[in-house]
C-alpha cells in the first residue's frame, strides 16, 4: 500500500542522506514546509479554515507563514472583534511580504485614522509606480471578506471624510490617482464595500 498523502497527515517527516546535493529535499524541514506552505484556499474562505482546520492553521502560524498570520488577522479583527490581536497578526503577514496582508493593514490603519502609517504600508504595493498590485489586492481581499457580516463600522466613514483631499483631483475617475486622493479614494473603496455587505 502507498504512502498516505492525505493533506490531514501534518506529520511530515523527510528522509534522506542531506550530503547528496542531488537531493531536493536536503535543506526542508517541517519549520520550511509550514512557513511556505500555499493557504490561498483558505486566504479566500478564511472562516472556513477556522471551523475546520484550525490545526492546520496553528501550525502554520508558529512556523511564521504570512498567509495563515493574514487569515489569523482576519479572523481575529473581524469575527473576533480582537483589533489589536488582529492587527498584529496582518502586520505580520505585511513582515513576511504577503501583499494582500500589506494591502489590508494599510488599509485598516487608514480606516483608524493612522493616515501616515496606513499610507507607508499602502506604499509598499508600489501604487506610484503601476495601479495593477493594488487593483488585484483590493479584489482578493474583497473575496476575503465577502462572507463576514458586520465589517463596517461608523469610524471608517469618519476616517474617510477626514481623508477626503481638499483639492479636487480626479474626483470620478478611480483608475487615475496621485498622492493626494490615492489613499482616500482606497479608503472610499472599503467602506462602500463594507456597507454593501452588511
Amino acid at each position: 500500500m502507498g504512502e498516505d498523502s492525505s493533506v490531514n497527515n501534518y506529520d511530515i517527516i523527510f528522509i534522506g542522506d542531506s550530503s547528496d546535493s542531488n537531493d531536493n529535499h536536503s535543506n526542508s524541514d517541517r519549520t520550511n514546509y509550514f512557513r511556505n506552505l500555499s493557504l490561498s484556499y483558505f486566504a479566500a474562505e478564511p472562516t472556513e479554515m477556522h471551523a475546520e482546520h484550525k490545526y492546520l492553521k496553528e501550525l502554520c502560524l508558529e512556523n511564521g507563514n504570512p498567509e495563515a498570520h493574514y487569515i489569523e488577522g482576519i479572523l481575529q479583527y473581524f469575527v473576533q472583534n480582537k483589533r489589536r490581536k488582529g492587527l498584529f497578526h496582518l502586520c505580520q503577514s505585511s513582515i513576511g511580504n504577503y501583499k494582500d496582508g500589506t494591502y489590508l493593514y494599510g488599509l485598516l490603519l487608514l480606516a483608524l485614522e493612522r493616515f501616515y502609517k496606513g499610507a507607508k504600508y499602502l506604499d509598499k504595493l508600489g501604487w506610484k509606480d503601476n495601479l495593477s498590485t493594488s487593483d488585484e489586492c483590493s479584489e482578493r481581499v474583497k473575496k476575503s471578506l465577502s462572507k463576514i457580516t458586520g465589517i463596517m463600522e461608523e469610524g471608517y466613514y469618519i476616517a474617510m471624510v477626514n481623508l477626503e483631499p481638499r483639492t479636487q483631483c480626479h474626483p470620478d475617475n478611480m483608475s487615475v490617482v496621485c498622492k493626494h486622493c490615492y489613499y482616500y479614494k482606497r479608503l472610499n473603496q472599503f467602506v462602500q464595500f463594507a456597507r454593501n455587505i452588511e
